[in-house]
């Protein structure tokens, strides 16, 4: 190879710290570490100075190639949950979109089968089953419920939801009607049907990822039901979009990708402690790997005494990670926090050293994201819809313990690495926003209108 091309070659790794082997081979670098927020063993997080933060970047203007609506939509959506009550993805995704569509003008009505309270967004009207309340509310599942319902058969709690939608009729003139997940799709079908107005549905996940390959027959025929009749149907990544295809006979030509994002906050700050952790935030459930987090912990826990392991979230698999980190013989080493608050959520992400997401099926990502927009260096699962969108965080295999066990060490010896990883994911994260997603979702309703002979 000549001079130059030599040249090159080292100028493109030095400015790719995140390649394979990054920051192998060289000694340790003298560089102070990062203070961050104390963990309690109670679980409460105590927050005892703050330094200097970074603004994140303002949100730009719509990128060329959005095309705008000509005027104000009326847009109907179906979803299921609404913060402050929610208990994954889906109910940041309804909130942020939800607030970036009514910004550009247009309303929403959602439709949920909770009576509240919601999050009030200006130009955002909610509708229930039951309203005004008159006896007891119907009741319904969490988005992410796993198990039966005591005293009130699933089944039946959905379809009631689904008549009620489908039976709506002092909606006003309605331009789209937008289902999310399975959940609705019986109703919004029919509520589109009858309305003459088109169906689109958003997919966040599928019954073959959040079992694993081992899908229920009720929930499979109603996602199947919802990308069949949608005229546009938007996936939360290219993987998922081919899941679509593939496995649910999906038209790739009415197949959208848009991804997911995250806010810039105000609160990017670090903050004194006496140790560093590494973080995992979300769901424990089988589908999201957290054994395999706990299994790379083990490997590495001697080699850091000064690192905790910390898990935040709720879920079916809660006792049996516990079981594992006692069987680990770590349990001293790792913090199962449960369910925390979105200030607690946005601290941990602000103070962890690295974040994990060892996902075995992880249609998008969104902590993640969040935790590339603190500033914090990432690893995520080959399998991730995230993963797609980031070139800054180290992507693994999602069985391969050693490996994570590898980079989360290489990430915590290495503090230059933990810096270059964090800023570069940072910009990642941040360069497109929810009005960016918004502008895009806009775009796929004028499509599907004009695919049902309306001229918006």
């Amino acid at each position: 190879m000549s001079g130059p091309d030599r040249t090159k070659t080292r100028r493109a790794r030095a400015s790719h710290p995140t390649r394979h082997g990054a920051g192998r081979g060289r000694g340790k670098p003298k560089v102070r570490r990062e203070r961050t927020p104390t963990i309690n063993r109670s679980g409460s997080l105590d927050v005892l100075a703050r330094s200097g933060s970074t603004r994140p970047p303002r949100e730009t203007a719509a990128p060329r190639g959005y095309e705008p609506a000509p005027r104000p939509l009326h847009l109907v959506w179906v979803g299921w949950e609404f913060p402050p009550n929610h208990t994954g993805g889906l109910g940041v995704h309804s909130f942020e979109m939800v607030r970036e569509l009514t910004r550009l003008g247009h309303r929403v009505t959602f439709l949920t089968p909770f009576s509240g309270p919601f999050t009030p967004v200006a130009g955002v009207t909610f509708r229930h089953p039951g309203e005004p309340t008159a006896g007891a509310a119907p009741q319904y599942p969490a988005a992410y419920w796993s198990g039966e319902l005591p005293g009130s058969p699933f089944a039946d709690s959905i379809d009631g939801y689904n008549a009620w939608i489908g039976g709506l009729t002092d909606l006003g003139p309605v331009d789209v009607i937008h289902v999310h997940d399975w959940f609705g799709t019986v109703g919004a079908r029919a509520l589109a049907e009858r309305l003459g107005r088109p169906l689109v549905m958003t997919v966040h996940s599928t019954e073959y990822d959040r079992s694993l390959g081992h899908p229920w027959d009720h929930i499979l025929n109603r996602e199947q039901i919802g990308i069949s009749a949608a005229v546009r149907v938007i996936a939360v990544s290219r993987h998922l979009r081919q899941q679509l295809i593939e496995r649910y006979r999906a038209d790739p030509l009415r197949v959208r990708v848009i991804y997911n994002a995250v806010r810039p906050t105000e609160r990017l700050e670090r903050i004194d402690a006496s140790k560093r952790f590494v973080l995992y935030v979300g769901r424990l459930a089988a589908m999201k790997g957290v054994d395999t987090f706990l299994r790379a912990a083990a490997r590495i826990a001697e080699q850091f005494p000064d690192v905790l392991f910390v898990i935040a979230g709720e879920g079916p698999e809660y006792a049996r990670l516990i079981h594992l980190a006692t069987r680990l013989e770590i349990g001293d080493r790792v913090m199962f926090l449960g369910k925390v608050s979105d200030e607690e959520r946005e601290v941990l992400l602000l103070g962890a050293s690295v974040f994990v997401l060892p996902s075995v099926v992880e249609p998008f990502g969104i902590a993640a994201l969040e935790a590339m927009a603190a500033g914090v260096p990432t690893i995520l699962s080959k399998t991730s819809g995230v993963a797609e969108i980031s070139s800054s965080s180290f992507r693994v295999d999602f069985w391969d313990v050693d490996e994570f066990a590898s980079r989360i060490a290489e990430l915590l010896e290495y503090p230059t690495l933990r810096v270059a990883m964090g800023e570069q994911g940072r910009w990642e994260a941040l360069r497109e926003g929810w009005p960016e997603r918004a502008r895009q979702t806009v775009s796929v309703y004028l499509e599907a209108m004009r695919a049902e002979g309306i001229e918006p």
